[in-house]
């Protein structure tokens, strides 16, 4: 492998991560391969004078499952970065041990990318001793370097005229972006790191790699050919509502195989199922989660699709928004869709109120392109305001307690 020359982002997990070593004696940070897992980890170990030790090394895996307690000795006085946690899960059991002895603060920062494989070993067995993170594609925020939260949370908060003054200075900053380009290079640091005519061709070996070797350490797959068809199809779908029976269908598989294997998509943290919102309101609600590729790019150049959609989109503020929900407490991400019709692509949830987002990639929005936005405020009181987010420059209220959003100054 050629060294890793991916840019140092600023992660806004990075700041969390720092608190919960301050509060426990193991942090855990999961999340799919090569999202920026060992980087980050190693930039805050480094901070903090810890070894570095990774289970993708042989010698220090023969050692972490022959021997995890004399390894986790071996760096007992400095504390450690555990790189690949889930390659040698007894290690888990043996920090169990250790820690119980000795519960200070900040003594192991493991990271991982098969969430099963670390917590099902050690199940509830370390409960309050460890805090568990995920880290997710580089938002676009983090692209830019900024290292300022962005603005959903003002989203509840703020009224009319200030938010719509700080959305306007956040869009001028941003300003001139193409929807597309965006969802094209998605935020995988490696495919960002190469010229933007390779990046295609890096997610297609990304997805060649976890379909025929990575998916295995997840589950035992028979034909990881069908796997990769299978993996394919998801990313073509990247947004739409979860239909197994259709799947299934459409590949000649049983229903049963397929949730197994949908299951260890999201166990693999490849995808983001978004559930629907239906708290004191109508019925008829379509029940189905929405299911997200990780990542806007890799979920184009999985499906070998030519041409980005609006789907895509989707992708890309979808894994903001969970980002956004990473950062605090009592905050989720939703979406609804009534079996009627009307539906939201995203309802953020925060303080006991819930904000409705539209996302169109036009142009130019009007009032029309509010009226799902109206129909869920007017049956939600709790909802603070709706946003309508598009490719649409102006930012404006479009409808009552509706605001016209251009999307740049929100991502």
């Amino acid at each position: 492998m050629p060294p890793d020359t991916t840019p140092l982002y600023p992660r806004l997990l990075e700041r969390q991560l720092r608190r919960d070593l301050d509060l426990y004696p193991v942090v855990s940070v999961m999340g799919a391969r090569q999202v920026g897992k060992t980087t980050l980890a190693r930039k805050i170990g480094a901070d903090r004078g810890f070894a570095y030790l990774t289970l993708d090394d042989r010698e220090i895996r023969r050692q972490a499952m022959e021997d995890p307690e004399g390894l986790l000795e071996s760096v007992a006085a400095t504390g450690a970065v555990i790189d690949e946690i889930q390659r040698a899960p007894e290690v888990l059991l043996a920090m169990k041990r250790v820690v119980d002895q000795d519960q200070r603060p900040g003594r192991f920062l493991v990271t991982g990318s098969n969430q099963p494989r670390v917590r099902v070993t050690v199940a509830d067995s370390m409960q309050g001793r460890v805090a568990y993170r995920t880290l997710r594609p580089l938002t676009m925020s983090e692209q830019r370097y900024d290292e300022a939260e962005p603005m959903w949370t003002s989203l509840f908060s703020l009224e009319s005229p200030e938010l719509i003054a700080n959305l306007a200075e956040a869009a001028e900053l941003n300003r001139g972006l193409k929807w597309q380009d965006a969802v094209a290079t998605g935020g995988m640091p490696r495919a960002l790191a190469a010229p933007a005519a390779e990046r295609a061709r890096i997610l297609d070996d990304y997805t060649r790699t976890f379909a025929n070797r990575d998916i295995r350490d997840v589950l035992g797959i028979e034909s990881s050919e069908r796997f990769e068809v299978f993996f394919r199809l998801v990313a073509a779908r990247t947004g739409f509502a979860l239909n197994v029976s259709r799947i299934a269908r459409d590949l000649g598989m049983p229903i049963h195989t397929v949730r197994r294997w949908i299951n260890a998509l999201e166990r693999s943290y490849m995808t983001i199922a978004v559930q629907p919102y239906s708290r004191n309101a109508a019925t008829r609600l379509v029940q189905s989660p929405k299911l997200f590729l990780v990542d806007s790019g890799l979920a184009l150049a999985a499906a070998r699709e030519p041409v980005a959609t609006g789907f895509h989109m989707e992708t890309l503020v979808a894994n903001a928004l969970h980002v956004w929900q990473d950062q605090g407490t009592g905050r989720a991400v939703h979406h609804w869709r009534l079996g009627s019709g009307p539906e939201v692509d995203f309802v953020l949830e925060h303080a006991r109120s819930v904000v409705p987002i539209e996302l169109k990639v036009s142009d130019r929005v009007d009032r029309r392109d509010a009226r799902h936005l109206e129909y869920f405020l007017g049956a939600y009181g709790e909802a603070a305001r709706g946003i309508l987010l598009s490719s649409d420059p102006e930012i404006r209220l479009v409808a009552d307690r509706v605001i016209a959003v251009p999307w740049w100054a929100l991502l």
